[in-house]
């Protein structure tokens, strides 16, 4: 396992042949790949034992989280890959814990996110929760109610045709009651209301805010706080955005692999998570020194986790594969203060 984060760390992919040559051997690469096969054969990781190494990795034990859902998809030739994902904010990006891969194409339902969802309250049974963030995706009666039976404080995107009511209105559409909105402008709902066409098909009592962005687009939220407060956790759910870039395009070109199989899949997510996890360590403990530079706007140049990952790579440039391996599991196990003076040298 150790070896596989090294060479994926270092390689920048996931693709088993590319693999192959990064793992010190006097073996033939194609012995080195059938054993790499092997591994995705024969190795199942504990999912709840994953998130809870990233958890102890990452030092976020004891602080309330902020978690988002969404979902990830792409093509194996004629086969659709589909993962659902849970995720926690870590500064400006988000870290997977647990994940579904989705025998289907398309959006997930209600069953599967409750059955995530209970997974993670099953794993991390006492841990506060300050948000839970979904896209319009994440939305539905069922899925609203089991959240709030469960306490889980939620942020949901509504889809702009959504249809509200409360006791003083009639349902009528997201874009109907924001048809005066102007770019920028927000507007909050007075009171509870309750989201679909009809009192037989409605959700449980939600706060609504709706805000006119800047592209003319609405971004309607449901929630149980404040708006004000709505808004801001939600803007948290974009850094999942930034996670599904670390995993493909930006990091480790998860959309390079030739597995199928969900079992499989899964067991790469869990490598691919405890690697991402490695990097975003790396990159807490570098910018202590060497801070991430600021945009114009404000915003980070870089995320935690191409600054930790960049860090990571330059220190495996000009050494041999097992000091790599030494340097992977010293991030998995070991401190930050360690990796922090590695990071120095």
């Amino acid at each position: 396992m150790g070896e596989l984060i090294a060479a994926i760390t270092k390689a920048g992919t996931v693709n088993l042949n590319r693999l192959a040559p990064h793992i010190e051997s006097d073996a033939k690469t194609a012995s080195v790949h059938r054993r790499l096969e092997r591994f995705f054969s024969e190795v199942r990781l504990n999912d709840a034992e994953v998130a809870r190494a990233t958890v102890a990795m990452l030092g976020l034990c004891g602080k309330p989280w902020h978690l988002a859902m969404d979902r990830t998809n792409w093509k194996l030739g004629k086969t659709d890959l589909n993962v659902l994902v849970l995720s926690v904010a870590v500064n400006q990006v988000c870290v997977p814990l647990l994940w579904t891969v989705l025998d289907k194409a398309g959006n997930s339902n209600a069953d599967e996110r409750i059955d995530l969802m209970q997974s993670f309250l099953d794993t991390f049974p006492n841990q506060k929760l300050a948000s839970f963030a979904g896209d319009r995706e994440f939305i539905g009666n069922r899925w609203i109610a089991w959240l709030q039976h469960n306490g889980i404080p939620h942020v949901l995107r509504l889809r702009e045709g959504m249809k509200v009511f409360d006791a003083a209105h009639a349902p009528a559409s997201i874009t109907q009651h924001a048809a005066r909105l102007k770019s920028g402008e927000t507007l909050a709902l007075a009171g509870e209301w309750r989201i679909g066409p009809s009192e037989a098909a409605a959700s449980p009592p939600v706060r609504i805010v709706i805000m006119r962005l800047h592209t003319g687009e609405l971004l309607a939220l449901a929630s149980r706080t404040s708006p004000t407060r709505a808004l801001a956790l939600y803007r948290k759910r974009w850094k999942i955005e930034s996670l599904f870039g670390a995993l493909k395009s930006r990091g480790f070109n998860l959309e390079a692999t030739h597995m199928a199989n969900p079992a499989k899949l899964s067991t790469l997510i869990a490598l691919l998570t405890l690697a991402a996890a490695f990097a975003c360590k790396a990159g807490l403990a570098l910018a202590r020194y060497t801070p991430i530079r600021r945009k114009a706007h404000g915003r980070p140049a870089r995320s935690l986790f191409a600054h930790g990952l960049d860090a990571i790579r330059k220190i495996f440039a000009p050494r041999g594969f097992s000091d790599v391996l030494q340097i992977v599991l010293l991030g998995l196990t070991g401190s930050t203060r360690l990796l922090r003076r590695l990071c120095e040298a």
